[in-house]
């Protein structure tokens, strides 16, 4: 009796994972999720990111949706600031004309994601003098 109440069970357990399964439905509502990314306001906080001759210090830099981040540019040489998937720097960056020595640029990150950049006289998107910006929910 012992038995085949055991076997009752273990087939009921597996019949309940077997249903759990994915079916054509979930791949579409995950792949396509209508859920808007949410803006943050700015918040006051202000981080910076110096430019030096090859470098950006920090590197990396992790933030709060809503923070300032300051790029100086500390260097010797003209920089820019140049988004890794857009490189007119239409959206935010600044250009070698406004990026001379004792030059700043301030951008506020409102949207969590992971944003690379790079400095295009000295670097590449993953090369040399590259940075890249963490912003996470506040």
């Amino acid at each position: 009796m012992r038995r085949i109440f055991g076997t009752a069970v273990l087939l009921a357990a597996a019949l309940g994972v077997a249903g759990c399964g994915a079916d054509s439905d979930d791949s579409i509502s995950a792949a396509t999720s209508t859920t808007p990314e949410e803006e943050f306001p700015a918040n006051g906080i202000t981080e910076n990111v110096l430019a030096l001759d090859n470098n950006y210090i920090p590197q990396v830099l992790e933030i709060a949706a809503g923070t300032e981040v300051l790029w100086e540019n500390n260097g010797r040489n003209v920089h820019d600031v140049i988004p890794a998937d857009d490189t007119t720097a239409s959206t935010w960056g600044v250009l070698q004309a406004s990026f001379e020595p004792k030059d700043t640029y301030a951008y506020v990150f409102t949207m969590p994601g992971t944003y690379t950049y790079f400095c295009s006289i000295h670097g590449t998107p993953t090369a040399a003098m590259f940075g890249t910006i963490i912003v996470t929910e506040p």
